[in-house]
């Protein structure tokens, strides 16, 4: 996890664009009571894709996550809470043990309580297997639903890579986002990555997250050249 520099930071990051200008799609709206007791996405198997099932992340989910961050640990998009505190070196960005593994579930949960931070687990349901995550937060903080601009993010495990996973997966987050908030409480998702991973680049266009504008490094906020990906609420979605 970041340290608390380091996330504020990130969460400046992309605040103020390519220009000076700041990517708007703001409406005022009430933010709508989102439970994630409720929240089952299912997807059905398509062109290599196997059928997915995407939902708030377990405690039955925590070893399928532990193998996958051993066999290869992601540098970002597996970031708890910000509000969760992490013993230990301060750049986690996964659990990496059974008590950092508690404690990294205990963040995605506390932002299903507040509505500020709203993450999925990605199963194979062939093999009812955890192989991915999604991640919905407001890109200017605070609730999601209440007006403003959400981010998404996601990561797949190495093993699952390759089967439009992914894609698949941030395609039914944000077709769930959008029907869920409504037009008014969410005008628009940003996808952010950095010009050197074309592979994102990749899974937006199949997400129908179209280029946006480029956005040049500027440090000390942030040190890559990155890509501003976004979707805007049509009804319906996907466009």
């Amino acid at each position: 996890m970041l340290d608390r520099r380091e996330l504020e930071s990130a969460s400046r990051r992309l605040g103020p664009l390519a220009g000076g200008t700041k990517t708007s799609c703001r409406a005022r709206a009430a933010s709508p009571t989102v439970s994630s007791m409720t929240v089952v996405l299912s997807v059905a198997a398509a062109a290599g894709t196997p059928s997915l099932r995407v939902r708030p992340w377990l405690a039955a989910d925590m070893p399928d996550l532990l193998a996958a961050m051993a066999r290869e640990y992601p540098s970002r998009g597996l970031w708890s809470h910000p509000e969760v505190d992490v013993p230990g070196p301060q750049r986690w960005t996964g659990p990496r043990s059974e008590q950092e593994a508690a404690i990294w579930l205990s963040g995605q949960e506390m932002g299903w309580e507040r509505g500020d931070w709203l993450t999925f687990a990605v199963l194979d349901t062939l093999g009812s297997k955890a192989v991915g995550h999604v991640g919905l937060k407001n890109r200017d903080g605070g609730k999601l639903g209440i007006g403003e601009r959400g981010e998404i993010g996601y990561w797949t495990a190495e093993d699952a890579r390759g089967r439009g996973i992914a894609s698949a997966a941030v395609r039914a987050v944000t077709a769930w986002a959008f029907s869920s908030f409504g037009a008014d409480g969410l005008p628009c998702i940003m996808l952010v990555h950095d010009v050197d991973n074309p592979a994102s680049c990749r899974v937006a266009a199949k997400c129908c997250y179209p280029f946006h504008e480029f956005s040049p490094a500027q440090p000390p906020l942030w040190f890559t050249d990155s890509h501003i990906h976004l979707a805007k609420a049509p009804q319906p979605w996907p466009p």
